[in-house]
């Protein structure tokens, strides 16, 4: 994989009001490998060094890819790992369902309904509303983005066949990842296969998206609105300080989430400080007994939250 200019050597201080409302990453922690597939500035407080310290803190494994917007600043870190995507693979069938719509085989302001063989656990609403009712395909992609309803995510699956959404992203260089069959549920849930992506892969997309190179203008503008609007907000844009977005905001992030065997994150951040995009996956070494009422206190949360403000920090002016 071709490389970007590295991470730059400057690091932001915080603000008094970052600091007040935002804390600090530390910063220390015993370094891991040096072989490690990394670029990352030599200063004291270091990306690397704040992710190992991380790692180390939260027992667990980060892949990483990361981008400025300006091309002056990159960092990756085991970028190629091959990991399970949870719901960021919505993003994958977010994409075909407008590639099909700029070809003209779809109409998203077509009618669509929810079947009771598409339930699925998670997170949604659909699953405690009636079946047989219609939305607009479009509303349909909406619900699967801004609450990552599950049930629509099958049901989209099911109009697209996950078979070519997983063509559609080969046919863009995403090798390594796969949707398979979709997120598992329903009838066959245990036998169905999880989707897998890369930092690299998703990194790629959602650059590739920002800069309006895989989809139309328009397709990629929209899609970009709807990531705006996602409302699952516990991990990157936690200690981002960006604006309320209302869709006007100057400051703002658009980005997936993903929960499950990896905590997953992919998105454009537009900060006043910087502007960037990322990919990152922690996977726990050992399962991680979730007791909390808060998932937001859930320890691999909090240390992708943490990771994503260290990005932040460090590529900030």
């Amino acid at each position: 994989m071709s490389s970007s200019n590295p991470v730059s050597n400057q690091q932001a201080s915080l603000s008094r009001r970052q600091i007040l409302q935002l804390g600090s990453v530390a910063a220390c922690g015993v370094g891991m490998s040096s072989t490690l597939p990394v670029q990352a500035d030599d200063g004291e407080n270091s990306l690397l060094r704040r992710i190992e310290e991380l790692e180390k803190r939260f027992d667990g494994q980060f892949s990483i890819e990361a981008t400025g917007l300006d091309g002056n600043r990159y960092f990756e870190l085991r970028n190629d790992l091959v990991l399970p995507t949870a719901s960021t693979c919505k993003l994958f069938i977010l994409c075909e369902l407008f590639r099909r719509a700029e070809a003209g085989s779809i109409d998203l302001n077509a009618p669509i309904t929810w079947k009771p063989e598409f339930h699925r656990g998670g997170d949604g609403v659909l699953r405690a509303m009636i079946p047989g009712q219609e939305l607009s395909i479009h509303n349909m992609a909406i619900l699967m983005m801004m609450i990552s309803d599950n049930m629509a995510t099958a049901t989209l699956v099911d109009l697209l066949g996950p078979e070519t959404v997983t063509r559609t992203i080969h046919s863009w260089g995403l090798t390594d990842s796969n949707l398979y069959l979709g997120l598992p549920g329903g009838a066959n849930g245990t036998r169905m296969k999880q989707p897998v992506s890369t930092a690299h892969d998703m990194s790629s997309l959602i650059t590739r998206i920002y800069r309006h190179e895989v989809l139309t203008p328009k397709s990629c503008t929209e899609i970009i609105r709807i990531l705006r609007a996602q409302r699952c907000n516990d991990m990157l844009p936690r200690y981002i300080p960006v604006g309320e977005d209302w869709g006007n905001a100057k400051t703002w992030i658009a980005n997936k989430t993903g929960y499950g065997a990896c905590r997953v994150e992919v998105g454009i951040v537009k900060a006043a400080t910087a502007a960037f995009t990322l990919a990152m996956f922690f996977k726990p070494n050992k399962p991680v007994s979730n007791r909390l009422k808060c998932l937001a206190d859930y320890p691999p949360v909090l240390a992708m939250a943490k990771a994503c403000h260290a990005v932040y920090q460090s590529f900030s002016q």
